[in-house]
């Protein structure tokens, strides 16, 4: 469950709070360990309705759905096109804490989100400081600097999530710069109306950062209008 009394979780709150008032929200990857406390957020904040979607579920958040009945959760994987292009809704905020770290299909599973947003979207993560060259993205599997690109003082044989020394989606395989998130955002025609950092990570090349990006334009431009959207075809391609 969510620890309110935790300075991270307090971080949130607050990125999430920038982002209201919301008619509702729809929030990716709300599950592990905190099983839906942003999602109940969103509710506390105004909202009338709200959506969960990702890949786990607990006896915990089953309760939670019973007792509000506004509260709705789509069970499957929010990086798959097919999934998500079933669901027809589009909300007015969207949450993304943690979990772009973790996908392998990184800039397909961000649009994939963004197109279910109309007003303001809420990102936190780890990122990494700014590099020589902006829009710096590091893949970590393998990298010959993983010394200093392992997040924590050093490795733990509990915690996984942070062996950047394997190819698994329950892993961390990306380290991004800001400027390279910013830009991805831009060009998905959003644009950050707010950011704030919140402390380093034990490794000093990593710190917490968290912003509100807010829908100005469409981009007619973008890759997925001209091209076939990866599993899914369209009527003019047949």
């Amino acid at each position: 469950m969510i620890d309110e009394r935790d300075d991270l979780v307090k971080f949130k709150y607050r990125i999430l709070e920038k982002a209201f008032p919301a008619k509702d929200a729809v929030v990716f990857g709300d599950m592990y360990i905190v099983e839906g406390g942003y999602t109940k957020k969103c509710m506390d904040l105004g909202c009338e309705s709200a959506l969960l979607v990702d890949t786990l579920e607990t006896p915990n958040w089953l309760d939670t759905r019973k007792a509000n009945p506004k509260i709705n959760f789509y069970k499957g994987d929010f990086s798959n096109t097919l999934f998500m292009k079933s669901i027809c809704e589009t909300f007015d905020i969207g949450v993304v804490f943690d979990i772009l770290l973790h996908q392998a299909p990184l800039l397909n599973t961000l649009h994939l989100m963004l197109e279910k947003i109309r007003k303001r979207i809420c990102i936190v993560q780890p990122m990494l400081v700014e590099q020589k060259l902006p829009n710096t993205l590091v893949y970590l599997p393998g990298n010959t600097e993983t010394r200093k690109l392992y997040p924590l003082e050093k490795p733990d044989r509990d915690h996984k999530v942070f062996d950047v020394s394997e190819v698994n989606q329950s892993h961390w395989l990306w380290g991004m710069t800001t400027s390279f998130l910013t830009s991805v955002l831009m060009g998905e025609g959003f644009e950050i109306t707010y950011s704030e950092k919140f402390g380093r990570l034990p490794n000093k090349n990593w710190f917490w950062w968290g912003c509100v990006a807010e829908r100005r334009q469409e981009n007619p431009s973008h890759w997925s209008r001209h091209t076939t959207t990866r599993d899914l075809y369209f009527p003019k391609d047949w």
